[in-house]
């Protein structure tokens, strides 16, 4: 026997069985009074009829027509959705489940790309499948120019977008929540100060992106009118070696400040090949979450991002949007947690 799929029934199938026009159901369904004038005992024969018939509105069709779907989209170009409660991207998600319940929002996951070459795409044949939703939350980095010129023209198209992280867009202001990177940062510097370093060093990576820059901006700051000058020095983490290590400790650094998880790896990695280690011959400090689990890494010091918190506020920014408002930017703050790998600095005899 074969098994056949039951047709919905149309909008208009239930004006007919309720024997009231399709513009009396349409009305109902958007449950406000408009120009036709639909008294309770034809709205109640209306709402029976759909509840009898099993009646869904089509959201895509009615978003066709102007209608709001009340739904707003995750984007990211990315393979970011979780399969581990641990994974980075996962408090986001968390966030803006939230925040959208809180606001009566659906949620529609963006998970494959537009086309199938060169990866994840918003346009395919001229047509963005974002506009299936009222707007748009946007998750990880841009990266290449290509990217970056797909969300433009989005934008310019007026589809509503809200980044987590700070994005910079040529000759746009667009909306965005972010970790206070800077403040966060030079907090960071404050509290090796605090322990007695004197001398000490950013190590940053290769990549060039806001969050980076931040970071960087956080620590110059933090080092302006000490005794010390701004030290940076930007790797790939397969150019980090033992001799790398070995250098930086006789130039007589003895804190760092580490920009990500896989530089921090690295750097505990090459200084055991060097036969240092944290924090007898240097203290350090890793400038965000790690990005992926890593089993069995030691608890270091680090800055902690907000990233629940990103997500709520993202969907509040979205529905500003969505409601008229102004492109909104947030910045959030990091919180400071301590570490075994803060030791005391030469000038100092403080404990963290």
């Amino acid at each position: 026997m074969q098994n056949t799929v039951k047709k919905r029934p149309t909008q208009k199938e239930v004006a007919e069985r309720a024997g009231v026009s399709q513009g009396v159901v349409s009305q109902v369904l958007n449950g406000r009074q408009g120009a036709i004038r639909v008294n309770p005992d034809t709205r109640e024969r209306v709402l029976q009829t759909i509840e009898e018939m099993g009646y869904a509105p089509n959201i895509a069709a009615r978003s066709l027509v102007g209608g709001r779907t009340h739904i707003m989209g995750v984007f990211t170009y990315e393979p970011v959705f979780p399969t581990d409660t641990r994974n980075f991207f996962y408090p986001f998600l968390e966030g803006i489940e939230d925040a959208a319940a809180a606001l009566n929002y659906d949620l529609l996951l963006h998970t494959r790309s537009a086309g199938t070459e060169g990866g994840r795409r918003v346009y395919q044949n001229s047509s963005s499948r974002l506009s299936l939703t009222d707007g748009t939350l946007i998750l990880g980095e841009l990266g290449e120019p290509s990217r970056v010129s797909e969300v433009a023209r989005l934008i310019g198209e007026g589809h509503p977008l809200v980044f987590l992280g700070r994005r910079e867009l040529p000759g746009l202001s667009p909306a965005w929540v972010a970790a206070d990177y800077v403040s966060g940062t030079q907090q960071v510097v404050d509290e090796l100060m605090k322990l007695g370093h004197r001398r000490l060093l950013y190590l940053g990576g290769t990549r060039n992106h806001e969050s980076a820059a931040d970071r960087e901006a956080g620590y110059r700051q933090g080092m302006r009118g000490g005794e010390e000058p701004a030290r940076v020095r930007r790797v790939d983490p397969s150019e980090m070696t033992p001799e790398l290590a070995a250098q930086v400790h006789a130039s007589g650094v003895t804190g760092l400040l580490i920009e990500n998880d896989e530089l921090a790896v690295r750097w505990l990695e090459t200084s055991a090949q060097a036969g240092l280690s944290s924090p007898q011959h240097s203290s350090f400090v890793v400038l965000g979450d790690p990005l992926s689990p890593r089993p069995g890494i030691r608890p270091w010091a680090a800055l902690e991002i907000p990233r629940r918190e990103m997500g709520r506020a993202a969907v509040r920014v979205l529905n500003t949007l969505l409601n008229g408002g102004p492109a909104e930017t947030l910045s959030l703050p990091c919180r400071w947690v301590p570490g075994d790998t803060l030791g005391r600095g030469p000038h100092g005899a403080s404990q963290p």
